[in-house]
């Protein structure tokens, strides 16, 4: 082989160089605290943290559907409460309104409240969510579910413009949750077990508010009680319907709390896992850090020396 001067500056100026970008990888790990800065640093670790990334990824979408459900199914659980809470006062009311002994002025006192209380209910169920959405209106989140209306006769409806379609959110892999608790599934009055026909909430109350307010004659005083019957039937057959929802809610609620801890459990995993596929050793990258910089010296003052000599310094 033959060796020339300018071959023994250039080797001398590679080694150099290549104890340059010793130091600069290892200096670059220490900056970003990464024992893989690049794919090429290590290409199996950075296929592993890749895929692991991706799955973080997915965890975190899970997460935020799992908060946005759980946000839905709180605000419904909040309003069933005081759904709850109205019907107990006016079962109260209409069990009062029973008492022979009052005038039509009373039974007319009581109409007001429980007018007041049909007020509240109609609020309730067209109320909206954090996320400005109907809660009660199926799928039709941005439509008022329940609207006062009159039926061919000139009777008093309810109409209900939502629909019963489910709301579905994906809060885990293999988890397809229905948030969507549909207005005719809360509102509704199943039919009673004394053969009172299925209704729905509003309904009973303008029953009870209308013969309240109509005056009493020995000739309908068995109607008046009859109504007031009926309605009280249909009160604690709604109590059970809306207990029955809120079950539901607080079940899926549960599994959401289960769910979100089994998310966090996974995401510290693959934390952990990343941190020891990607994360750097201090101590060796100072150790290592510490010897290219020898290294580099020693190759600096090599390559001066090679500058400042030639082959017809070595054959004297």
């Amino acid at each position: 082989m033959r060796l020339s001067t300018s071959m023994m500056f250039e080797r001398s100026q590679n080694s150099m160089q290549s104890r340059q970008s010793d130091l600069s990888k290892v200096g670059e790990q220490m900056a970003s605290g990464k024992r893989v800065v690049s794919p090429s640093d290590d290409p199996r670790a950075s296929a592993q943290a890749l895929i692991i990334k991706q799955d973080q990824a997915v965890q975190e979408q899970y997460k935020n559907s799992r908060t946005s459900a759980t946000s839905v199914l709180e605000a419904q659980d909040n309003t069933l409460d005081s759904v709850n809470k109205l019907l107990y006062t006016g079962k109260g009311l209409v069990v009062q309104a029973g008492n022979g002994a009052l005038s039509d002025s009373d039974r007319a006192s009581v109409a007001t409240q429980l007018e007041g209380l049909y007020n509240q209910l109609t609020g309730l169920a067209n109320g909206k969510d954090s996320n400005g959405q109907y809660m009660f209106s199926g799928s039709k989140g941005d439509v008022q579910p329940f609207t006062a209306g009159t039926d061919a006769t000139g009777g008093f409806v309810m109409n209900y413009a939502g629909d019963g379609e489910p709301l579905n959110m994906q809060v885990d892999a293999s988890r397809l949750m229905n948030v969507n608790a549909t207005g005719t599934d809360v509102f509704r009055v199943p039919a009673t077990a004394a053969g009172d026909a299925e209704s729905d909430l509003f309904t009973a109350f303008q029953t009870a508010i209308t013969a309240l307010r109509t005056p009493q004659t020995p000739g309908n005083q068995d109607a008046l009680r009859a109504d007031l019957d009926k309605v009280n039937r249909q009160l604690d057959v709604s109590l059970d319907n809306v207990g029955s929802v809120q079950t539901s809610i607080g079940s899926k609620l549960n599994e959401l709390d289960i769910l979100g801890n089994i998310g966090a459990s996974r995401t510290i995993s693959n934390n952990g896992t990343l941190s020891d596929l990607q994360d750097l050793d201090y101590a060796e990258a100072i150790s290592s850090y510490t010897l290219a910089q020898i290294g580099l010296e020693a190759s600096k003052k090599i390559f001066m020396q090679v500058q400042q000599t030639s082959l017809f310094d070595l054959v004297r």
